[in-house]
């Protein structure tokens, strides 16, 4: 059987879609099962499931070490066990994933340098670095990592605009940028910074309703941020909501006790903050079940907690391991327990 002969302009038509579908096959894109395992991650985190959130991150990284979403969240998930320890963890397994991270985005950037996606993770992972170092307190570079991040992730946002995860870092960064202006008074006119918080609040509200995998995340910011400003309704609406799927959420819990001092229920604030401090207490979080409880006690304008408040807060001490505190520390603890 003679083979079949195609014209000339049907030969140059196939090997175009050949050599197109090899050139788009090759083009980065976060997949249906990179968003999973990032939304996973930020279930784990939201909810301070940070175990959980280790393994995973890890087991994924071993899997597949040239992913650099995994590095970010990697990274996602020291950065907030830091946040929420309020105590510096895995300084250096931090520092080698972000640098490997970081190593491997921009190997592919160089072939890929208009991906959006690629973009994104490289702001995603700056972000994260400057949110570390300003953490560890190194607050000069961690300011220049993150002005050199927002950059990042605006150039992303710019190349997608469909690209809705990237407005979980710049709505909190602008609402962040409007609330400094705020709480510096007059001097703030001077400073430049924006004067209204409402664009930030827009883009964290956008992120919720669209993005891939960044919107668990932004509700969680977006919850807190509707309580400072004042907005009592939109946190009635959501918070519960997030309790029910996030039941314990040290970040969520501290957001609801200071939306119960906003409504002026002072006794539920303080049991709020009871039911956190366990929880950091049965974590090893010791300095934090101290501090929230000195915070209600404090928002809540009381010098001592009524007494079946105090009764828990009795039982919290003797699980706290007091050679973790501070002198400070434990002077606060003591002036807890007093009749």
């Amino acid at each position: 059987m003679k083979p079949v002969k195609l014209p000339f302009n049907k030969i140059s038509f196939l090997l175009f879609l050949i050599f197109s579908t090899a050139v788009f096959a090759q083009n980065y894109k976060i997949s249906e099962d990179l968003r999973l395992s990032a939304l996973k991650i930020n279930d784990y985190l939201i909810n301070c499931e940070f175990d959980n959130a280790y393994e995973l991150s890890d087991k994924l990284l071993k899997k597949n070490p040239n992913e650099p979403l995994y590095y970010y969240l990697s990274l996602a998930s020291i950065g907030l066990k830091t946040l929420d320890f309020d105590v510096i963890l895995d300084r250096e397994k931090f520092q080698r994933n972000y640098e490997k991270g970081m190593s491997v985005v921009n190997a592919m950037l160089e072939k890929e340098p208009d991906n959006c996606d690629l973009q994104m993770i490289r702001g995603f992972l700056m972000s994260a670095n400057a949110a570390y170092l300003l953490l560890s307190r190194r607050f000069t570079a961690g300011v220049r990592e993150g002005t050199r991040s927002l950059d990042v992730l605006r150039a992303a946002h710019a190349c997608d605009t469909a690209n809705y995860d990237t407005e979980y870092y710049l709505g909190f960064y602008d609402y962040a940028q409007a609330e400094l202006r705020r709480r510096l008074g007059p001097i703030g006119i001077f400073t430049g910074l924006p004067k209204n918080a409402e664009d930030g609040i827009r883009a964290l509200e956008e992120c919720v309703k669209y993005a891939r995998f960044m919107n668990r995340a932004a509700q969680m910011v977006l919850v807190d941020v509707y309580v400072r400003e004042n907005k009592l309704e939109k946190t009635a609406k959501l918070l519960p909501k997030l309790l029910e799927k996030y039941p314990e959420s040290r970040f969520l819990l501290w957001t609801k006790m200071r939306y119960e001092i906003a409504k002026k229920d002072p006794v539920s604030a303080m049991k709020t903050a009871v039911t956190a401090s366990k929880l950091y207490a049965r974590d090893g979080a010791f300095r934090n079940a101290v501090m929230i409880l000195e915070e209600a006690r404090k928002s809540a304008g009381v010098r001592r907690f009524p007494s079946e408040i105090r009764r828990e807060v009795v039982e919290i001490s003797e699980k706290i391991d007091q050679s973790k505190l501070s002198s400070s520390e434990l002077r606060t603890l003591n002036s807890l327990l007093r009749e």
